[in-house]
């Protein structure tokens, strides 16, 4: 049976601990170039996780997925210099923030935005990304919101089919290539 929590009502404890922080921050290889591999990306952002944006799915008192959103231009992130200055050094640090800012800055024009979704391989195509993507838009709806977006990268299509098949629609393309991402949309109703 999976169980979905939200971050922020974990105990402290369990938000401390590095197999949860490792699992959140391990989203986002799209902008790899600019924040690294997998364990670079949980040194830059594994300390200043926004729990009250992250919702966690647990199998058996594991963790097995997360869904972290966005809205009133707040993610799951805290945008801090600092470790990024300690990872690449004073000047390569502050331009990588500065592209990892204005990645995120770029996403303020979404009223509420599903951040991201990873389901650990072991438990996929078991309806746990399903289950996170529901969570997420009841999330919404409970925040006062009537539609979800998201950002899928184009060479994504099993991640397209799970947001297709739960209710999400492919918005035009954008006249801007970069980044190599499709919007989509998904309209909300209070018993979503």
């Amino acid at each position: 049976m999976v169980k979905i929590v939200l971050g922020s009502e974990l105990p402290a404890e369990e938000q401390l601990q590095p197999q949860l922080a490792h699992l959140v921050t391990g989203g986002r290889g799209s902008l790899a170039f600019l924040i690294g591999d997998n364990d670079c990306r949980e040194r830059l952002l594994g300390r200043s996780i926004h729990w009250d944006r992250v919702l966690l799915a647990f199998e058996d008192g594991e963790a097995s997925g997360y869904v972290a959103f966005k809205h009133h231009r707040r993610g799951p992130f805290a945008l801090r210099l600092q470790p990024f200055v300690a990872e690449f050094g004073w000047l390569m640090g502050r331009l990588r923030f500065a592209g990892f800012c204005l990645s995120e800055w770029r996403e303020w024009r979404y009223p509420f935005l599903l951040y991201g979704l990873r389901v650990s391989k072991a438990a996929r195509n078991q309806g746990i990304g399903s289950a996170l993507v529901q969570a997420c838009c009841a999330q919404a709806v409970t925040a006062g919101f009537k539609e979800a977006y998201l950002e899928v990268p184009l060479d994504n299509a099993r991640a397209r089919a799970l947001y297709l098949h739960n209710g999400f629609r492919l918005l035009r393309k954008r006249w801007v290539p970069w980044p190599p991402v499709r919007s989509m949309l998904r309209r909300l109703e209070r018993n979503a």
